[in-house]
């Protein structure tokens, strides 16, 4: 490794709700770091995926859709995009769904007008955008908005352009050396991991405000039974009413639920383990203080602008 030459920073997604910051980290990555679902608002916490080789080391960042916030919790996400556009970025990847309508959040605007790294417009899922002319004027529209350092067109789903990106995200990093020891994937614990991917399956198995309303909480962890680990994650719920949703009759949701979630655990550890779920309601916990910051968020006293 030429140390003179090494290039090492942070990457940040950022975009709209939705837009599939999620996908395209787990194709930088190289693997299945970060829940994805069709829904928007996945993903509530900033996500790093390390990408490296022997000329670079990148920081991926998955950071929560921008959005207004309704209650703490979308505070607590909103505030997460904020830390990680205004003090952590070289490189802001500005993500877009091409196949949508498009407004400029005016709060993210502001945020990327104000940041001194460069700002990559990427349009995505132009797989299913049938008229070019459509990205044309997209990309038009954009840049007058902002000033973008480099412009990609990919589909995060199906990997089109994204080594082009990856290769770009390098070419702009600063010679420094590596913020992560060689090897690193990410800077989460597993237990983490396996709270996402329940939570993920909770997104793709349930209806409306179900998944918006739950959080998993990892409550023992063990790597000690033999070729099977143990997990016990506990499913807050807000209501009494969404407990016997997420139950389902007869116990039949929530069976499906831990096969589903298992299968998903043991594909991202590689190992075989088992998966056991209780579903409690903690009233209200999405503004809840002591709680939000129990499960591990940080919660600011005032709104970020």
């Amino acid at each position: 490794m030429d140390e003179t030459n090494f290039r090492s920073g942070f990457a940040v997604l950022a975009g709209l709700p939705n837009a599939g910051k999620s996908t395209l980290l787990n194709q930088l990555a190289g693997g299945l770091l970060s829940a994805v679902t069709h829904k928007p608002q996945t993903t509530r916490q900033n996500i790093l995926a390390i990408a490296e080789d022997e000329n670079y080391q990148i920081v991926f960042v998955d950071t929560p859709g921008f959005l207004r916030p309704q209650y703490k919790l979308q505070q607590t996400m909103l505030s997460c995009v904020d830390r990680a556009v205004s003090e952590e970025a070289d490189v802001i990847l500005f993500l877009v769904d091409a196949t949508a309508d498009y407004a400029l959040n005016a709060a993210l605007a502001e945020k990327l007008k104000t940041v001194y790294c460069p700002v990559f417009l990427v349009l995505n899922k132009i797989d299913l955008v049938k008229d070019p002319a459509q990205l044309d004027a997209l990309e038009k529209q954009i840049c007058n908005e902002l000033k973008i350092a480099k412009k990609f067109r990919i589909s995060a789903a199906k990997g089109v352009n994204v080594p082009a990106l990856k290769q770009a995200v390098v070419a702009v990093l600063p010679v420094s050396p590596a913020y992560f020891p060689p090897g690193q994937w990410t800077d989460r614990w597993e237990r983490f991991y396996a709270a996402e991917f329940i939570r993920e399956q909770i997104f793709l198995l349930y209806q409306k405000e179900i998944p918006y309303s739950t959080f998993v909480e990892i409550e023992k962890f063990t790597e000690n039974l033999g070729d099977r680990n143990f997990i016990r994650a506990i499913i807050h719920v807000e209501r009494e009413s969404q407990k016997p949703i997420l139950i389902g009759k007869g116990g039949a949701m929530i069976a499906k639920l831990r096969e589903r979630a298992q299968k998903r655990v043991e594909e991202f550890l590689g190992r075989p383990c088992r998966v056991e779920l209780q579903v409690v309601v903690s009233p209200d916990w999405r503004n809840n203080t002591e709680l939000l910051e129990k499960f591990g968020y940080i919660v600011r006293d005032e709104m970020p602008q």
